[in-house]
């Protein structure tokens, strides 16, 4: 090996180290020398004279070595996110590197090789000495030639520090603060001041993926409605729903109260499912004789229902700590189940954040207005959806106890740190992603790019440090179909602005305007169609921002009628509807899959009415078997005679207004019944035997009134 002396001049030993802000060897490549701002990195607090001296200096106990093709060599390479710990308890600040950027070298050997040294807030700050450390230089015109640099052995072979190296502040060390995010990812995060643009097109940035193979157990039949619902609350979670809901009855002392089972509750659910399909004016119809629905007033009575439903509880409340900020925490059981089988699912490639409002207008510390929403005042929801309205995440909005990050949350603000709560379980470079305004920021994307997700939505100018776009005014003159886009110094950033009826503004970490195409649209001045040029990245988020809202288009459709003053009836029973939704998306895309004739696939109708009723068959055959009273028999074999099912007794069997006043066919007859029966007229409490043949009801006749004449007329 020769061992030569190099001097290189002060641009490049710049270039190579950076100036404490940027120091990648790759930074400054020659594609972007063009867009390179020479005051984009001022240092002030360092003299131009003693940056240079700086380098001669360190620049003299460096040796420089060829290598042959065949030798090996060691890279490292200085990330611009070097980390600052100041220490409080002396006054002492250690330098560190984080070892994400070291490129061939084990973390441990790597970090052997520097000297941390100690300095007083009055005392300069001298920089760490590199021993044995190997720089990679690549050379522009020849890609054999390489030459590391290698520092000067000192005569007891030491590592040293120079004290003759200026102070340098710790501020410029460590500028770019740094998020954690998980357990092993740190995210960049810039400030204002640090995000720099430039007037020059974004290179779009695609992922090569495939779409997520099929479950195996879908690829040759499709389940059944019950079997895709219970994968999302199994029989465990009917057990806790009867457990809990006797546990409420029995607190609060309710009258001639019967102990539920988890059958019951099956049966109890599905009438809900099936009193959304039908959709009455009033719930209690459907036990009337006009509206009676068979399915429903056989398996249950009117009175068993509205007990349930006040009793009805997934969780023991004497089991909520004293100490507790979740305001969701009576219905968090059920939606922890519901969430547990969405993140089991396969995930698609196109995704979607947006809120969701659950209709309420009750008393509510943490109910919400959002005007233009179809349901405005509610809960509101946060959703990852696929674009066909596939729920794979969700988080409930509480106020600030809201389950996020909050040290996140203060660096991304709400929105950013729902989208990176949301997509933590989500596979890197697989999916693209997709939100609005509310949660878009520049920091959103760069966090986004690091996690593997290429991002786009719509955006609020002030929060990317007000780019330099054209005004409105400007790109109004341009004509409909114009737009402007600018792109950050680094590249990883574009911003687009296009004009159609008015103009919006787009950001995306993969694409702007991409390959555009021609669209129609109606000119209202000319009453016609013109065509106007539409960039890619409105395309994509056209065709997929919309899976939250047709989530909710697919649960207002058949949404569970719950008219009531308790907001957990109308949470618990929205998770039902979400599942069911989720289960029919399951089952389509299972059918889709198995190529199944399209007029064989139930529609979510369809879909949910089996699911009803067999919810509703499934519980009411389950017999209790008669306990014999008594001491239990010594023969070993058991034998238990099911009892039978006894048929609920039909009430509010009466007349209409019509039938008994229309003066025809109404003839009085004597029962043959041992006691008599309450006279039905209203205000009267007689006894009788005498019954109307026509309205079937009996009716009194004595000396003082004639309750049979005052009933039909």
């Amino acid at each position: 090996m020769l061992k030569k002396q190099h001097q290189l001049p002060y641009g490049d030993i710049i270039e190579l180290l950076g100036d404490g802000r940027d120091s990648e060897l790759s930074s400054l490549s020659g594609d972007d020398d063009d867009f390179v701002d020479d005051n984009e990195y001022p240092c002030s607090e360092i003299e131009k004279s003693s940056k240079e001296q700086l380098f001669e200096n360190v620049l003299d106990d460096f040796e420089l070595f060829e290598f042959e093709d065949d030798e090996d060599f060691n890279v490292f390479a200085i990330n611009n996110e070097t980390v600052e710990d100041e220490q409080q308890s002396d006054n002492n600040a250690y330098v560190a590197l984080p070892p994400r950027q070291i490129a061939t070298r084990p973390v441990e050997n790597v970090l052997d090789d520097f000297e941390l040294f100690d300095f007083h807030d009055d005392e300069d700050f001298n920089v760490f000495g590199i021993n044995d450390e190997t720089v990679e230089d690549e050379q522009q015109s020849d890609n054999n030639a390489y030459e590391t640099v290698e520092d000067e052995q000192q005569s007891d072979n030491n590592a040293y520090a120079r004290p003759s190296t200026p102070a340098i502040p710790p501020r410029h060390i460590a500028r770019r603060p740094v998020v954690e995010h998980g357990l092993h990812l740190n995210l960049p995060y810039y400030t204002k001041n640090e995000i720099k643009w430039s007037n020059r097109p974004f290179v779009s940035n695609f992922l090569k993926i495939s779409p997520p193979a099929p479950e195996l157990s879908t690829t040759y039949k499709t389940l059944l409605p019950i079997e895709y619902f219970s994968k999302y609350f199994p029989e465990e979670e009917f057990e806790n729903m009867a457990k809990y809901t006797n546990i409420y009855a029995k607190q609060n002392n309710f009258i001639k109260y019967v102990d539920t089972t988890p059958s019951e509750m099956k049966v109890f659910v599905g009438i809900h499912l099936k009193i959304g399909c039908q959709k009455p004016s009033r719930i209690r119809s459907c036990w009337t004789n006009e509206d009676r629905v068979n399915i429903i007033a056989d398996n249950m009575s009117r009175n068993r229902f509205f007990q349930l439903r006040s009793c009805f509880h997934v969780m023991n409340n004497d089991d909520i700590p004293e100490n507790n900020v979740d305001k969701f925490i009576k219905v968090r059981p059920l939606f922890n189940s519901f969430l547990k089988r969405c993140k089991e699912l396969p995930v698609e490639t196109n995704l979607a954040v947006d809120e969701q409002m659950v209709k309420f207008k009750g008393k509510l510390g943490v109910k919400q207005y959002m005007k233009g929403k179809p349901c405005p005042w509610g809960i509101k929801n946060f959703l990852l959806c696929s674009a066909n309205g596939m729920v794979y995440n969700m988080i409930l909005y509480q106020g600030s106890s809201t389950e996020i990050n909050h040290e996140i949350q203060k660096k991304y603000g709400l929105g950013g740190s729902i989208v990176l709560q949301l997509v933590e379980h989500i596979d890197k470079n697989e999916h693209y992603l997709y939100f609005d305004n509310f949660f878009s920021s520049y920091n959103l994307f760069t966090s986004l790019e690091c996690l593997g997700i290429k991002a786009a939505g719509t955006v609020r100018l002030n929060r990317f440090a007000n780019p330099p776009v054209v005004s409105d005014k400007e790109l109004n003159t341009l004509g409909r179909g114009a737009s402007y886009e600018v792109t950050s110094t680094d590249g990883k950033v574009g911003l687009i602005k296009w004009l159609d009826n008015k103009s919006v503004n787009l950001a995306s970490n993969f694409v702007t305007s991409g390959s555009p195409d021609i669209i129609k649209r109606y000119d209202k001045k000319n009453k016609c169609y013109v065509e106007v040029g539409r960039p890619e990245i409105v395309k994509l988020y056209n065709d997929s921002m919309g899976g939250v809202d047709l989530h909710d288009q697919l649960i207002s459709y058949y949404r569970v009628f719950i008219k009531s003053r308790k907001w957990t009836l109308r949470m618990l029973f929205h998770a039902f509807d979400m599942a069911t939704c989720n289960a029919w998306l399951e089952y389509r895309n299972d059918a889709e899959t198995i190529n199944l004739q399209k007029k064989k696939v139930m529609d979510l109708l369809g879909f949910k009415q089996n699911l009803a009723s067999t919810l509703i068959s499934v519980g009411s055959s389950v017999v209790t078997p008669s306990r014999k009273r008594g001491r239990p028999s010594s023969s070993n074999k058991i034998i238990v005679q099911p009892k039978p099912c006894k048929k609920n007794r039909l009430i509010d069997r009466y007349p209409t207004d019509v039938m008994r006043k229309d003066n025809t066919g109404h003839y009085a007859y004597m029962d043959n019944l041992r006691d008599a029966t309450f006279c039905k007229l209203e205000g009267c409490k007689k006894r009788t035997h005498m019954a109307c043949k026509k309205c079937n009801v009996h009716l009194c006749i004595t000396k003082t009134r004639n309750c049979f004449y005052d009933y039909h007329n």
